[in-house]
């Protein structure tokens, strides 16, 4: 099995240039990793593929998020307003909901911000009658992310798990949801409000774009206890959260701690032209949003980093702080939560040293674009209901919610090779695939384009026989240039085609 550094001096054993400079290294690294991901992506290989249970999420209504002996949940709703508040907290009501539609006397409008359980901002001012207590809300959950790290969706089903109805499974099994286009989708003109118990598709909805982290501003402040270790460095960096999802990241900093004593560590989140990033608290004449609502931040530290001298090991692995409350007791039920930074803040401290760990989950978005899709019908039911349960003095609170989950299978993208141990994610025929995709780009550069051509044969030869066994063929509903039928009619959705319409 190779790892980083073995295929890096396979590299220069073939190419007779073997300088130990950490320069070199880091730039051989990332034609590794530009080889890696290219292979990766060559077709939709067997290995690839991960699963998961897709949580489907029912609307959100007056009389069903109600926690006993509550009857309904009422709206606050102003004429020219965009603040909504509600009369009692909602459990369900999370900022992963942001972005998606709140209905109001027949209208719509998009969270702009969950600010609590008890308050959203719309993303325009309210339009219709002021009422104290409108009972006319619901608030759906219309588009679904995929991972951050899916490249593809491959499958999304209906499947007797995980709920499985005391070992007797769902019955009849719905199945597989069937893949839309987007133009199809519009060509039927499926209805996009439409809700049923079960999804029989799915429509690809456009990509969702998550702004990226500017620049990184750093001190450190003399602690008592359970701060950094004096003598020591840290590299670290930020990246916004918009609708519960991360972006691409700032410019990274390292900060140097002083020689005695322990210490805290501040992040400050700028602009390049050093100005903080923070959002306005709202304001009654807000017409839409202001800058930033609705931006959190996330923040980040290097792992690939020799804390005593200051320097990068390779390049950068960026795993998130945990602990935001900074406890020092580990039986905390946030403890091991990342830490995010509020819209309304220019800063966040970290003040433990237990805020870091190895085993910190790992950044892996690359530039901020996230895959989107739209089941149809919506889903609007639940197999099983989840009690509200209050946390006491040994276990965490148990949020009332109500669970359908289905079984997705997507193509994903791996992690980039960092630390020198790193091994891709791929059996180990395709690992010598990547030293010779590496050469064929290297010789390239100095203008041997000889062996250049040599190692571009040996990778087309070698991926045809490797397809041969880590492949897959796809059936799809695709024919190109058929969106219409003769003579220009157009196709219109059957209604009673709906199985499980209501």
């Amino acid at each position: 099995m190779a790892n980083l550094k073995s295929i890096r001096s396979k590299i220069k054993n073939i190419t007779d240039y073997s300088p130990e400079l950490q320069a070199y290294n880091d730039q051989l690294d990332e034609l590794i990793n530009d080889a890696y991901f290219s292979i990766w992506t060559e077709k939709r290989w067997t290995f690839g593929t991960k699963e998961y249970f897709f949580k489907f999420n029912p609307d959100i209504l007056p009389t069903r998020d109600v926690i006993a002996p509550a009857t309904s949940v009422n709206a606050n709703v102003t004429k020219g307003s965009r603040q909504v508040t509600f009369s009692a907290p909602i459990d369900r009501l999370t900022p992963r909901w942001e972005g998606q539609p709140i209905e109001i006397q027949s209208l719509e409008y998009i969270i702009s911000k969950v600010v609590s359980s008890t308050q959203i901002l719309l993303d325009k001012v309210f339009l219709g009658t002021t009422n104290t207590d409108d009972v006319s809300w619901a608030i759906k959950f219309r588009w679904y992310d995929l991972p951050p790290d899916s490249i593809e969706l491959l499958s999304l089903a209906h499947r007797d798990i995980p709920f499985t109805n005391g070992g007797a499974g769902l019955f009849p099994p719905y199945g597989k949801l069937i893949g839309l286009a987007p133009r199809k989708e519009e060509e039927l003109n499926l209805r996009m409000d439409y809700k049923a118990s079960y999804a029989e598709a799915y429509v690809w909805s456009p990509s969702y774009f998550v702004l990226e982290g500017q620049k990184t501003g750093v001190a450190s402040n003399s602690v008592e206890a359970n701060g950094f270790p004096a003598g020591t460095s840290l590299e670290v960096c930020w990246a916004f959260v918009k609708d519960d999802k991360v972006g691409a990241l700032s410019e990274p900093q390292t900060v140097k701690f002083g020689e005695q004593g322990t210490f805290s560590l501040t992040i400050n989140f700028l602009t390049w032209d050093d100005q903080p990033v923070v959002a306005d608290s709202f304001q009654t004449f807000d017409r839409r949003p202001s800058q930033f609502e609705g931006y959190k931040k996330i923040v980040f530290w290097n792992q690939n980093f020799n804390r005593t001298t200051g320097e990068r090991l390779g390049l950068p692995i960026w795993k998130v702080f945990n602990n935001p409350g900074g406890s020092a007791t580990r039986n905390q039920s946030a403890f091991i939560d990342s830490v995010f930074a509020p819209d309304t803040a220019s800063s966040v401290v970290i003040s433990n040293f237990n805020q870091i760990d190895p085993g910190n989950i790992q950044y892996i978005e690359y530039d901020g674009q996230h895959n989107r899709i739209r089941p149809y019908p919506r889903v609007d039911a639940w197999d099983t209901e989840i009690t509200q349960q209050n946390a006491n003095a040994t276990f965490s609170k148990v949020h009332q919610d109500f669970l359908r989950e289905g079984v997705a299978r997507y193509y994903y993208k791996p992690p980039a090779l960092g630390f020198q141990t790193d091994s891709p994610q791929m059996p180990n025929e395709f690992h010598q695939l990547i030293s010779y995709k590496v050469l064929q780009t290297l010789y390239d550069k100095v203008g041997q384009l000889s062996n250049s051509e040599v190692y571009r044969r040996r990778i087309e030869d070698e991926i045809k026989d490797l397809q041969k066994r880590y492949c897959d063929h796809i059936d799809s509903n695709f024919q190109r240039g058929q969106f219409q039928m003769s003579s220009g009619r157009n196709f219109y959705y059957d209604y009673a085609s709906l199985r499980s319409g209501t």
